[in-house]
């Protein structure tokens, strides 16, 4: 029972992680989903758990599947862990709705009680949840990470997340059409950060940890600030359309993740070439 295994591995940030990792792959496209009796075989032979399969969408339409998906496959996966293994669930900052709103860095004691928040969102609230009964009742090492703007080279079949789609648009000539002016603030990230704190989680002694990740108040920008950063790396001019519109009520204005927790606990803070990682977006 050793080695890495990757659920929602064929995925966007999931290809990137497995190679990595050099990660046993789960996943739909491979034949071994959430629910399977293969999966379940191959959680037995692995050590490493990387919890990524999740049903991202917000839109009211696909509120049963992210609970089936999110919570219930999240729930079914802890059931058939045990104190031999190691899990890093892939959470959200979406799990702080509104509340985030009220930090200039949003730090792991912000409320999570509902306030804004998507059925995605609560989902993955619920299969936190989940994940930490399990891990008290069956003894396995958890790391709940909430990530914020992750982002990663694009892999086949994958649209990617908020940056690919800005790079591709500003690539393309594409009118960016951004709400609320364009002031909505995210802190980017790119995947190869998120290896080190995997990596970082696997090889310390903690244990039941939470941890915000994301690249913090060092890489925040606005939407619109990203956008023309995005053009100045790839050489074009982005063609923006910036509206007073209000954004959807489940978007949050700011977010920007504080991260004194993990710098103290893993001894990890993201060190890297902004534009370069955009220039792979």
């Amino acid at each position: 029972m050793t080695g890495w295994l990757v659920t929602g591995g064929t995925g966007y940030l999931g290809v990137h992680l497995a190679t990595a990792l050099s990660a046993t792959v789960a996943g739909r496209r491979v034949g071994c989903g959430l629910f399977d009796p293969k999966l379940a075989r191959m959680l037995q032979e692995r050590r490493l758990i990387v919890h990524l399969a999740a049903c991202v969408a917000k839109s009211p339409a696909a509120a049963q599947r992210c609970f089936e998906v999110n919570s219930d496959g999240t729930r079914w996966l802890c059931e058939r862990l045990t104190e031999r293994h190691t899990l890093v669930l892939a959470s959200t900052k979406d799990v702080y709705g509104a509340h985030a709103e009220a930090y200039e860095a949003v730090p792991e004691d912000c409320p999570t009680t509902l306030n804004r928040q998507s059925a995605y969102a609560w989902s993955k609230r619920l299969a936190e949840d989940y994940a930490r009964f399990y891990a008290a009742q069956r003894g396995f090492r958890l790391f709940i990470l909430r990530l914020s703007t992750i982002f990663a080279p694009p892999t086949p079949g994958n649209p990617g997340g908020l940056v690919s789609g800005l790079a591709r648009a500003v690539r393309a000539g594409e009118t960016l059409r951004l709400r609320w002016q364009g002031r909505q603030t995210r802190d980017a990230l790119p995947v190869t950060e998120l290896v080190k704190v995997i990596r970082a989680c696997a090889d310390s002694s903690l244990a039941g940890e939470t941890f915000n990740i994301g690249g913090g108040p060092a890489y925040a920008l606005t939407l619109a600030e990203l956008a023309r950063r995005l053009g100045s790396v790839h050489g074009v001019a982005p063609r923006l359309e910036l509206t007073d519109d209000e954004p959807p009520p489940d978007d949050q204005r700011r977010y920007v993740s504080d991260l004194t927790k993990v710098s103290c606990a893993l001894g990890w803070r993201p060190a890297f070439d902004l534009d370069a990682a955009l220039a792979q977006a």
